[in-house]
């Protein structure tokens, strides 16, 4: 559907977010949920919830692809157990997650969370179970824990409804509604209310939207945005099947309701 640059101005906020999903499962299909075919969050343990953690950590400034190989890795180990990552050395678990960014931090971080967890609660699946205010104040006080990996736990991990905000977050809608908020400067939580206001309280549904924005920004809204295709050739998971992304020449769905693409004065 191609809106004028009047009608597209006209549109409530709640149309465009919820637009903006739409378009993004029509381009790739489901990612995260029960309708997923090559889950965008590929679990290689028996502990999802801690490997989950354990990612959200690992990915901070670091390249998922990176993280991917440190978690086979630690799965190799067996440490995707929090007993045994409680008590594992920070140096050979250092070694085991190396290159993620912040290694030794991390190694370090990890083994604290741990043994925090066990000790407050007895198993991770206690913590998660907490009501949702009490468990995000709870997650920001273990170490190398800030806000969007507080949300990504909770979300992905722990099946709350919350919008996770990241950079990508942030430079797609700067580029799709730059009027709408200083999207670059905004606090975490002004952006997530933000967006979260105009969309449904469905945790299945935000996980999917978060992994959709996530593959745009790898495949066609980059820093050098590729609007036109072809997206990305990057390998953003050995997942088999998920491949099938690379073979596409085709471009970004979202520039019938982009301002900026507009802006560039290419829109048909």
């Amino acid at each position: 559907m191609y809106l004028s640059q009047s009608n597209l101005l006209s549109q409530p906020w709640s149309w465009l977010v919820n637009e903006v999903y739409r378009r993004l499962v029509d381009h790739f299909g489901p990612l995260y949920g029960p309708r997923t075919v090559h889950p965008w969050w590929p679990i290689i343990s028996t502990e999802p919830q801690l490997e989950m953690v354990i990612g959200a950590v690992l990915v901070q400034q670091t390249r998922w692809e990176t993280v991917e190989d440190a978690i086979a890795r630690l799965h190799a180990a067996g440490l995707i157990d929090l007993v045994a990552l409680a008590q594992a050395d920070a140096g050979e678990l250092a070694r085991l997650i190396y290159p993620c960014a912040f290694y030794q931090q991390k190694a370090n971080g990890l083994i604290a969370l741990a043994r925090i967890v066990r000790e407050r609660y007895g198993d991770l699946a206690t913590l998660l179970r907490l009501p949702a205010p009490m468990l995000h104040t709870e997650l920001l006080q273990l170490p190398r824990i800030g806000p969007e990996t507080a949300d990504v736990i909770m979300l992905y991990a722990g099946g709350y409804p919350r919008f996770v905000v990241d950079a990508y977050t942030r430079r797609i809608f700067a580029r799709l509604a730059p009027d709408r908020l200083a999207w670059e400067r905004a606090s975490y939580v002004q952006v997530q209310q933000t967006i979260a206001s105009a969309l449904p309280v469905d945790p299945v549904l935000l996980a999917d939207l978060h992994a959709q924005l996530n593959e745009l920004a790898v495949r066609y809204c980059l820093v050098q945005p590729r609007c036109d295709g072809p997206p990305s050739r990057r390998i953003y998971s050995r997942q088999p099947g998920r491949n099938s992304f690379l073979d596409r020449n085709d471009g970004c769905p979202l520039r019938e309701i982009c301002r900026w693409y507009r802006s560039q004065g290419r829109a048909e």
